[in-house]
């Protein structure tokens, strides 16, 4: 089971959707693994929908909300902006939408989704990629959303060599199987990683640098990693203890994130309604 839980404003649940607390490069049922856009989008063609849909207006006027996901096959998402469902669905950060105006925009949602599962004493688990890419559809079903993606030049991050020199170990042996994994506790974060290549790092800190990562490191190979930081709530309100992930990728991995400029895939939006009756 994936959930996200967010408070306050839409920034910050967009930040929480993308600190999902596990990932994983193989696939696994409740997992979630950033691909981007195109991926997503592509994977919803070859899925069906979700069986059983309820989507309404919440009007409750609170500031707490959450999302969702079962690898049983449900989806649910409580008071949520639907820029924030679109960012889940389509594996895509806050500034790579646009054209999301009108009412619909500034509404909040209650959306339980489910696939209905054969009568059997253990129930089947579900990638939760596929259950993820599959409320591209639901979008499309019950708000009547249209978009297209469209390249853009964007600030990001190139991850390089640091000037110290390489602090990891790279192998570069027949690679049978890769993970990593995100964990946190209090303001800390652990990522570990196995059998991963720089491509598979740049991924990973894509979601905690807040930027798309490029592997400008020129390194071929796989290795084992382990790195800690402070989360962003720390890092803002500094302190002798706290890590940035920019400190921490240096100093630990001997490699730097390197601000830069590069394509982008972006979703535009081109139409999108308050959804029709259940």
């Amino acid at each position: 089971m994936t959930q996200l839980d967010a408070k306050n404003s839409t920034h910050r649940l967009s930040t929480l959707l993308f600190f999902a607390s596990a990932i994983s490069l193989t696939p696994a049922p409740a997992q979630i693994v950033h691909k981007g856009p195109a991926d997503a989008i592509a994977l919803s063609k070859t899925l069906a929908p979700y069986d059983v849909v309820s989507v309404k207006e919440d009007k409750t006027n609170v500031d707490s909300a959450s999302m969702n996901i079962d690898d049983h096959g449900v989806f649910t998402a409580t008071n949520m902006p639907l820029e924030a469902i679109v960012e889940f669905a389509y594996d895509v950060k806050e500034n790579q939408i646009s054209g999301l105006t009108g009412p619909v925009n500034s509404a909040r949602f209650d959306v339980v989704a489910k696939v209905l599962q054969p009568d059997s004493a253990t129930p089947q688990l579900l990638h939760t990629a596929n259950l993820q890419a599959m409320i591209i559809l639901l979008l499309a079903d019950r708000f009547h959303l249209q978009g297209h993606l469209e390249p853009r030049v964007m600030p990001v991050y190139d991850l390089v060599v640091a000037h110290s020199g390489l602090k990891i170990k790279l192998s570069q042996d027949e690679l049978k199987n890769s993970s990593w994994n995100i964990n946190g506790e209090n303001t800390n974060k652990v990522l570990t990683g196995k059998g991963n290549s720089m491509t598979d790092l740049a991924s990973a800190l894509s979601d905690e640098a807040g930027r798309k990562v490029i592997d400008k490191t020129g390194l071929t190979g796989h290795a084992d990693i382990t790195l800690k930081w402070s989360d962003e709530v720390a890092t803002e309100a500094g302190g002798p203890d706290v890590v940035s992930i920019f400190t921490a990728v240096e100093d630990q991995l001997g490699l730097k994130l390197q601000p830069s400029k590069g394509p982008v895939d972006t979703l535009v939006i081109d139409h999108a309604e308050m959804p029709s009756e259940n």
